[in-house]
């Protein structure tokens, strides 16, 4: 068992923040933190994740059509791999990702 360091609050801090909060058997969770309007380019993940807003606000486009949704504190999606995606911060976001692996 590990307790990770989840921050909850945006407080200041740089546009763009990435902070690994666990690297282990089968997946891997990655607090992102956006801020001033910062947005996470379009991308790809190879393994199924799951985006759980924690706090603030933003846009989250997913799929080739994109296709888009409101993040607000609680909104948790799933998305299969090779999905794109892509967040806007409205004007500032944190997000837990999982990436879930066989490995």
């Amino acid at each position: 068992m590990r307790i990770l360091p989840l921050r909850t609050e945006l407080g200041a801090g740089e546009d763009k923040q990435v902070v690994l909060l666990f690297n282990g058997s089968r997946r891997k969770l990655v607090q992102f933190t956006l801020r001033n309007k910062a947005i996470l380019d379009g991308h790809k993940s190879s393994v199924p994740i799951t985006i759980h807003c924690i706090a603030g606000s933003a846009t989250l486009k997913f799929g080739d059509t994109g296709e888009s949704i409101e993040l607000l504190p609680g909104t948790l999606v799933t998305l299969e791999p090779n999905t794109l995606h892509e967040i806007k911060s409205n004007p500032a976001v944190s997000v837990l990702v999982t990436h879930f692996t066989d490995q």
